[in-house]
């Protein structure tokens, strides 16, 4: 029967290439084919058979018995029957499966109408093959219809559209907005009051309340551009990047530990992995670029020969230290039998995972163990972005991340240079000869009286055995004989002379050198240099070949595979190749290959890029992104629910330099982010349709989302109000631990200064899991590999904790000294300056009264305690104050 079915599918094709020809015309607009060709397997069909159908029906045991791979197989069929049927080509179940979607199964991707229409008509036509039994070679699996999704495309400048109230429009923000707003009788709320309009800026911008000096300053400014001129100050102010840089560490998945971190009580550090935080509050501070801040992240080891530079120059550790970007893998490498491939490999993974979902918003680890079944992202295009990353994480020469011995080497940089560092050894061995030249001196100066002392001491033993005791005391603990070890054991400790009683013992001079050899010992010592460490990534020895591994396990490597990038998201074949050019002695250069392809305007990953951190800006500044998964662009994410406004802003965002203070800006001088936020605020505008009851959800933007602060910005506001906070910056973390009750706090008994307790949030220790329980309960992210969106719960738990935690009840203690030292006696005086504090806005008649009546009962209760009437009324307004930090408007941005 198979000897037979050749011949037969030939005739089948003869046939099939006639009436492709007559029905190739027709077929023209459905399916794009030359006129004057008939369909083809090889050419038509196969690249989407390839693409759909041969991961599961296709090698040696395919699905069902059905092989896709050629048209003599389809005609053999599998076990439900054949795939083609010659004699009724439209009941053909190859048909059948992809025109209803029952193939590819599941939740794969499915054949666009397009693609479909192909394969219709070619089964139509008869399936013509130019070879049937033979399988064409591979196929590109990325297509020109993939690189025509919208995240995928480069960027466009879509005109801004006209609306009906122009009148509601500051910047080309609000026009995107409005154009859809109208189209459903919408449009804005009404603007925020000035004081809640500042609050907001400040928490967003700075993760801190106005202080009433700087409500009032911004209050009485009545210039037109007064919000404009606070935003200037906000983003100038050294706060800025402490909030803005917290953001991007979050994208990082930044931790100070290493290892799994999975103990409360064992907190395991490599020496200065806090530059990396101070990097990015910096970058951000200065406005740093964003094509030239992920360009140093990712290779900044390769833009200087830092290597054999003569000196470690600031721009030379900044660049450095970028790279700690890469390094904030979990790395288990901490110990000897952490030191294996699996772990080795594992690094890689999840970096790649943090590249890819922070940088392009795309799930590219979908793709370690297979083809991504929702992008078009090959498994090879996977282990190409892999090979770039090898030759600093080489396998072969792995490196750990701390010292697992003494006498071995780690993956951390000393912070000078080669150069400097030889010269600092070679000062320090001179300083090391001068200081044990003085020990000497002092040894030689104290040497007579300690023998003189120990005499007296031997004295009172029995004569028969002082001399053997002498020598037992005399002779190295390890070339003791037994009985020496046991007469040292007897008197070693009552024979000893202690350094103290040779200092009582000196004379008057001999007292005087001593001080002066001391004095001198001490001076040297301190001229002795030392060096910090650097957490970079580099390449290290030779690089390595990357394989394909097949299932994603190290220990079944596939083909080898080089370097490059991913194809739908570059022109062409050759584009998606790393091309490397001139590089520093001892790097690959493929990581500024990478760097290029993701900030190079002629990519389509730039445009990528770039729209990811513009949703993510939007996100932070609005509570949702325009894409409200900024962590998957692709097709199993949400798409745009303002397409035009993201490419606007992203290509603006390009055009400006990749600066992040202007677009911030941008964003919030816009009328929509100066929208009221409280529900109602649009009902009752003059030609307004109800927006509650249109869009509940408030998807269009028709008011300004209510947001809860993120946990740092509550403890740090808290602090703020308070008046403890200690706006100190940068340096290594503040440490904190775990208590037997299982509370996180910070380690009070290892701050280098007392006031170190209260500084920001964002330099506590941050661990991957057992944060400060006051962060924790505010969502906190516990941090696998990154995070790209905080969750915003609302849970008895944080009330409990609001109104119970020692520090919350001493901060309250704080802020109602704060408040007594600022305002007059009086119980209104009091609130109204507690208000200003906390809330940034005075207090209503109805809030006045109900605090009076607060502190009226509260000191009563006092007072009846026996406390003094000032204790009283002390003790009252804490309450107060303690209440005013447990108000929803206090942990919310309105």
């Amino acid at each position: 029967m198979a000897r037979d079915l050749g011949p037969r599918v030939q005739r089948s094709d003869r046939l099939g290439g006639l009436l492709a020809l007559v029905l190739c015309v027709s077929l023209r607009g459905a399916w794009g084919a030359d006129p004057e060709r008939p369909l083809e397997f090889e050419r038509d069909v196969w690249p989407i058979v390839a693409t759909h159908c041969t991961g599961c029906h296709g090698g040696d045991k395919p699905k069902g018995g059905l092989d896709l791979r050629t048209v003599a197989s389809m005609f053999r069929g599998g076990d439900s029957g054949p795939a083609l049927e010659k004699s009724d080509p439209e009941s053909s179940l190859l048909l059948e499966r992809i025109t209803n979607g029952e193939m590819p199964p599941g939740k794969q991707r499915k054949l666009s109408p397009h693609e479909i229409s192909v394969v219709r008509a070619w089964v139509r036509a008869g399936a013509f093959a130019l070879r049937p039994d033979t399988i064409p070679p591979p196929v590109s699996p990325v297509r020109d219809d993939d690189r025509r999704f919208w995240s995928f495309r480069p960027l466009a400048r879509p005109r801004i559209p006209a609306v009906t109230r122009f009148a509601s429009v500051r910047t080309p923000i609000d026009a995107f907005l409005l154009a859809k707003l109208e189209r459903q009788g919408l449009g804005f709320s009404p603007e925020a009051d000035p004081a809640t309009l500042a609050r907001r800026a400040y928490l967003d911008l700075l993760g801190l309340p106005p202080s009433p000096e700087e409500l009032d300053a911004f209050l009485s400014d009545r210039g037109p551009d007064a919000f404009e001129r606070l935003l200037d100050r906000l983003l100038a102010s050294p706060h800025f990047g402490e909030r803005w840089g917290r953001h991007w560490l979050d994208v990082a998945g930044y931790t100070d530990t290493v290892g799994f971190d999975t103990d409360a009580t064992n907190i395991i550090l490599s020496e200065g992995k806090w530059r990396y935080r101070d990097y990015v509050i910096a970058a951000f501070n200065r406005d740093k670029p964003y094509d030239r801040f992920l360009t140093e992240q990712l290779a900044g080891d390769e833009l200087y020969d830092w290597r054999r530079a003569p000196q470690s120059t600031p721009e030379i550790r900044e660049a450095l230290i970028a790279t700690g970007y890469l390094r904030t893998a979990r790395d288990l490498t901490h110990e000897d039998v952490g030191v294996i491939p699996q772990n080795f490999f594992t690094i890689m993974h999840d970096t790649l995972e943090s590249v890819g979902t922070g940088v392009l918003g795309l799930t590219v680890n979908c793709a370690r163990c297979h083809d991504h079944k929702y992008d078009p992202i090959p498994q090879e295009d996977y282990y190409r972005l892999m090979a770039i990353l090898t030759p600093a994480y080489n396998p072969r020469a792995w490196l750990p991340v701390i010292p697992t011995e003494t006498n071995k080497n780690d993956r951390g940089l000393p912070d000078v240079s080669p150069a400097e560092q030889a010269e600092i050894v070679r000062a320090n061995a001179e300083i090391d000869r001068q200081r044990d030249e003085l020990r000497g001196r002092l040894a030689r100066l104290r040497q007579p009286v300690e023998n003189r002392l120990f005499e007296a001491k031997l004295a009172p033993l029995p004569a028969v055995i002082r001399a053997d005791v002498k020598t037992a005391l005399e002779t190295p603990a390890e070339r003791r004989t037994e009985v020496q070890k046991y007469l040292a054991s007897k008197f070693a400790t009552t024979l000893t002379v202690k350094p103290a009683e040779v200092s009582a013992a000196l004379g008057k001079a001999d007292k005087a050198a001593v001080a002066e050899l001391e004095g001198k010992i001490a001076a040297t010592e301190a001229r002795r240099r030392k060096w910090g460490k650097i957490q970079a990534l580099y390449d290290i020895g030779t690089p390595p070949a990357t394989h394909l591994l097949i299932r994603g396990s190290e220990e079944t490597p596939g083909p080898e595979v080089p370097p490059g990038f991913l194809r739908v998201l570059c022109r062409s074949e050759g584009d998606a190749l790393a091309t490397v050019g001139p590089t520093i002695e001892g790097t690959s250069g493929r990581r500024t290959a990478l760097a290029h392809w993701l900030t190079n305007p002629e990519s389509p990953a730039s445009s990528l890029a770039a729209r990811v951190m513009v949703n993510r800006v939007w996100e932070h500044l609005f509570g949702r992104g325009i894409v409200a998964t900024p962590e998957n662009f692709g097709a199993q994410g949400l798409p745009p629910s303002h397409p035009e406004l993201l490419e606007w802003l992203s290509s603006e965002f390009v055009a400006s330099g990749w600066r992040i203070k202007p677009l911030i800006k941008l964003l919030m001088t816009s009328t929509a982010y100066r929208q009221a936020s409280r529900r109602g605020a649009a009902v009752g505008s003059p030609g307004m349709a109800d927006p509650d009851s249109l869009d509940p959800g408030n998807e269009l933007l028709w008011r300004m989302r209510l947001r809860r602060l993120e946990s740092e910005s509550v403890r740090d506001a808290i602090l703020a109000v308070s008046g403890d906070l200690n706006r100190a910056a940068g340096g290594p973390p503040i440490p904190i631990h775990a208590q037997a009750d299982g509370m996180v706090v910070v380690a009070k008994d290892r701050l280098a200064r007392p006031a170190d307790q209260w500084r920001r949030s964002v330099y506590l220790i941050a661990r991957r899991a057992y944060n400060l329980s006051l962060l924790t309960v505010f969502d906190q992210p516990m941090v696998a590999t990154n995070c790209l969106r905080r969750d915003a719960s609302a849970v008895p738990l944080q009330s409990l904790v609001m109104l119970n935690d020692a520090f919350l009840a001493e901060q309250a203690e704080h802020f109602a000294n704060r408040v007594e030292r600022h305002a007059a006696s009086s119980p209104t005086a009091r609130i109204l300056a507690a208000f200003r504090l906390a809330l940034a806005r005075r207090p209503n008649a109805k809030e006045e009264a109900m605090c009076q009546e607060l502190l009226r009962k509260q000191a009563a209760l006092g007072r009846s305690a026996g406390m003094s009437r000032e204790v009283a009324a002390h003790k009252a307004l804490v309450q107060l104050c303690h209440a005013l930090l447990n108000t929803s408007e206090f942990l919310y941005v309105e």
